[in-house]
């Protein structure tokens, strides 16, 4: 048998954990709960941070309409806080208490510089942001999403503009707090990737509900709740790029994700050697 130790509240616990070699998706070894970034890693990621994943609260927007914008201005080539500040300073121009729903007046608002840690940044995308936002705007006047499961909620966003899968999973998860759906943005096809779950020919434009149903299972095997695990690896992975970028490259196999997806170049990492298996 083998064993893991927590602390919880005080007390050492032990948790079984499987057979490093045994598998938990065709192909999909367990791994060790001790080398980075395999399943068996992750399960007890989750474990060890179950406390503050317990109850989160996803939610960007005080509103639905707000969810939506909130997660049409992230995306490919936005960060976090780029497309948070950007949503924070439309709200204050109050384009959801007002009139100012033109693509023209929204373009004008995107393209006011933004102070983000000190320094000015201009939202990337303004034009082409603006006329989806201005859609959105409209088509969400009086909208009623109680009225929709998640799956069929996502499947309606995504016949609005500039609303594929992933953003349609983002604004469901964090809404609903469902478990039905998966937000498979970078970080977490990479996780995928160093998981050997995804291959070098998943490309989410075509096969996001293949491999958004790879990670609902694996969640399942866990017994993780697919937003909150969500969460946990965006989190991680986001916040060491330095790290999972050497164990990409010390990888057999060459990274190819959807280009869509596609940070902007990171620093260049130490040749740290990473244990992944």
């Amino acid at each position: 048998m083998h064993v893991f130790y927590l602390l919880e509240q005080e007390e050492v616990v032990t948790r079984e954990v499987p057979d490093p070699n045994s598998t938990i998706l065709p192909g999909v070894r367990w791994g060790r709960p001790d080398a980075l970034f395999t399943p068996c890693y992750w399960m007890t990621q989750y474990w060890m941070n179950l406390n503050s994943l317990s109850a989160p609260s996803h939610r960007i927007g005080s509103s639905f309409q707000e969810e939506v914008i909130a997660c049409l201005l992230g995306g490919h080539g936005i960060s976090g806080e780029v497309g948070n500040a950007a949503f924070q300073y439309l709200k204050e121009c109050g384009i959801f208490e007002s009139s100012f729903n033109d693509p023209e007046t929204i373009a004008t608002f995107l393209r006011t510089p933004l102070t983000i840690n000190g320094r000015k940044v201009v939202y990337r995308f303004w034009s082409q942001k603006a006329r989806y936002i201005a859609n959105a705007l409209n088509v969400l006047q009086g909208f009623d999403e109680a009225t929709f499961t998640p799956i069929s909620l996502r499947n309606w966003l995504m016949e609005l503009n500039g609303i594929g899968a992933k953003t349609a999973s983002w604004i469901v998860r964090n809404w609903t707090g469902s478990n039905e759906v998966a937000i498979l943005d970078i970080h977490i096809i990479r996780a995928g990737i160093l998981m050997k779950m995804y291959s070098t020919d998943d490309h989410v434009e075509r096969k996001y509900f293949e491999m958004e149903g790879r990670f609902l299972t694996l969640s399942e095997k866990m017994g993780a709740a697919p937003s909150h695990l969500d969460a946990l690896i965006w989190a991680q992975m986001r916040s060491t790029p330095r790290i999972v970028n050497v164990c990409l490259k010390n990888m057999s196999r060459p990274l190819q994700v959807d280009h869509r997806e596609m940070p902007s170049a990171e620093p260049q990492s130490k040749p740290y050697q990473l244990l992944l298996q």
